[in-house]
């Protein structure tokens, strides 16, 4: 599993989103919409620059499980 941490800035707000396995599972409020609707990687990075908004990953872990 890949889980990244990614800084989504605009204008008036900073967040930040959580992906695993290029999934948002975790978001911050003012983007939650993301997570609940389990939004992809490409979903995020079209939809900021829609809206003229940046987008970088902080940090990213890949994960061995089992």
């Amino acid at each position: 599993m890949i889980e990244i941490l990614a800084q989504i800035t605009a204008p008036h707000f900073c967040a930040g989103i959580v992906l695993w396995d290029d999934k948002v599972v975790e978001a911050a409020p003012i983007v939650e919409y993301m997570a609940k609707q389990r939004w992809t990687r490409d979903e995020v990075r079209n939809h900021c620059i829609m809206k003229g908004w940046d987008v970088s990953v902080v940090h990213q872990l890949e994960r061995h499980t089992g």
